[in-house]
């Protein structure tokens, strides 16, 4: 992994490494550049994610209602319609196109394969609005989510999504500790980031068979990933980290993974498991 600088040797140039290690009940262990702004990529849809759920509980919303799938979506400034670029599209929801599936399938398909389409159908559904009140109210101040993805016309407005890994550890450890919504929520909101299926950051470096919840983002140059992980010999803990500017999406990976390795090792265990490690 490249070696950690203090931020202030940072050159604009360098590759960009922030990190948050917290517990469950949000309390910091370790840090790095923890309230650094980054792109969020793909990580703003846990906050998508924990907005579902909540106009869910609210009546607002009913997971099991069909909806029909979009494929083009009109921009939050001037109401243009876009569509996501080939290389960033969901080939289900593309070929399901006009055809209703239930929001509850949306919210797999966001998750567990990162689908962009999925997200901006769900983001139309909810809104944009309550978005922020809600981070904020979960202690998520620096997180925005402003647009849709793909919707370059907003970004060009200087709308945008952003993230900082102290963000990402308090709203994963939120759903983690059954307070980011009610208990049922959360369970199943965890449920589906276990089932997640781009494994290769945070969970690739942890002992086969560990338990995990994460969520990555990635786009050339950025590369994240946020996960609760719950350790059989210790006390579970959340692991944010945020990466930009590397020469390679490899380089990027190897050095999240070093991370999730010395994280693990920081682990708080168990009485009778082990001597604690600072």
């Amino acid at each position: 992994m490249a070696a950690l600088v203090a931020e202030e040797e940072l050159s604009i140039t360098d590759p960009i490494l922030a990190l948050s290690l917290t517990d469950l009940a949000g309390r910091t262990r370790w840090s790095r550049l923890s309230d650094r702004v980054f792109y969020a990529a793909s990580t703003m849809k846990v906050a998508v994610l924990v907005e579902v759920f909540r106009q869910h509980e609210a009546g607002l919303l009913d997971l099991d209602a069909m909806t029909a799938v979009a494929t083009t979506f009109p921009s939050s400034v001037g109401g243009s319609p876009f569509s996501l670029s080939p290389d960033d599209v969901d080939p289900e929801l593309v070929a399901l196109g006009g055809s209703a599936v239930s929001i509850r399938h949306l919210v797999e398909r966001m998750i567990t394969v990162s689908s962009n389409e999925a997200t901006n159908c769900l983001l139309q559904l909810v809104g944009l609005d309550g978005i922020n009140p809600l981070l904020r109210r979960l202690g998520a101040t620096g997180m925005r989510v402003e647009r849709l993805l793909g919707d370059r016309r907003a970004q060009a407005a200087g709308r945008d999504n952003l993230v900082t890994t102290s963000d990402l550890s308090r709203l994963m450890a939120r759903i983690a500790n059954m307070t980011a919504a009610g208990r049922e929520s959360c369970r199943e909101m965890l449920a589906i980031l276990e089932r997640q299926e781009h494994r290769l950051e945070i969970p690739a470096a942890l002992p086969a068979g560990a338990r995990v919840a994460n969520k990555t983002g990635w786009i050339e140059g950025i590369l994240h990933d946020t996960a609760v992980v719950w350790p059989t010999d210790a006390a579970p803990y959340v692991l944010s980290v945020c990466t930009q500017g590397y020469p390679t999406q490899e380089e990027a990976r190897q050095a999240i993974r070093a991370v999730s390795e010395r994280a693990w090792e920081r682990r708080e265990r168990f009485p009778g498991s082990g001597d604690p490690l600072p």
